[in-house]
Order: structure tokens, then sequence, then C-alpha cells
């Protein structure tokens, strides 16, 4: 178990429909995940497991991140990991579907930069 809820994972998944780095479609290797963008640490912060904080992806691109230092570093600047000095809420994602950068929040929405929520066509 990843600490994410049933809850959370559904709409995490409702609203990334895929992996979040490949697309639905992409080149996915493995089952898809439900990644922390800031990391639990090894004792499992439980605040960390929120909506906000979850990612959609592929179990390959997750192993990787974590074993190539040049993938981490991409991944860090896209948003998609975070420093334990980062907030949650104040750095934006790279979402490639949609083409730019936005927010999550814990309700399973994409927030774009002034934090209006992205319609469903939008995201489509």
């Amino acid at each position: 178990m990843n600490g994410f809820s049933k809850a959370q994972k559904i709409a995490i998944s409702a609203r990334d429909l895929g992996c979040i780095i490949h697309g639905a479609g992409g080149d996915c290797v493995g089952d898809l995940l439900h990644h922390h963008r800031k990391g639990r640490g090894h004792g499992g912060v439980k605040s960390r497991n929120r909506v906000a904080n979850g990612l959609l992806v592929c179990s390959r691109w997750n192993t990787l991140v974590e074993a190539m230092p040049d993938l981490a570093t991409q991944a860090r600047k896209n948003g998609w990991k975070l420093r334990t000095d980062h907030e949650i809420d104040t750095l934006p994602v790279w979402i490639p579907k949609l083409g730019r950068f936005v927010y999550l929040d814990d309700n399973g929405h994409y927030l774009d930069m002034s934090h209006t929520i992205i319609t469903s066509q939008e995201a489509a």
C-alpha cells in the first residue's frame, strides 16, 4: 500500500486518465501506480497522502525516476517530483496532454495559474 486511500486513488485516476508522463496510449510499461510528488519518507508522513500530491504514472517511469539522476532532475523541473522543502500547493506540475503547467487540488481538479478549475473539455 502506498498511502493513498481508495477514494484518493479514484480521484487521481479520474483526473489523470492514464500515465501523466506518457499519456493514456503512450510509452508506458507496466502497471499504473499512484505516485507521490513529494515523497512520504521512511516514516510515511500521512499528511502527504493528498490528491494534490498524487500523479498516475507507469511503474517503469516510477522505478527509473528513483534510479536515474537526469530523469529525477527533469521530474523536479516538471513538478512530478518535489524536494522535501517544497510545498505541494505552491508548485505547479507540467501536464503533457494539456501542454502547460497547472496546480492540482485535493478535489481531483487541474487548476490554471489563476487557480481556476480547468474544465473536462479543456483537459480532453
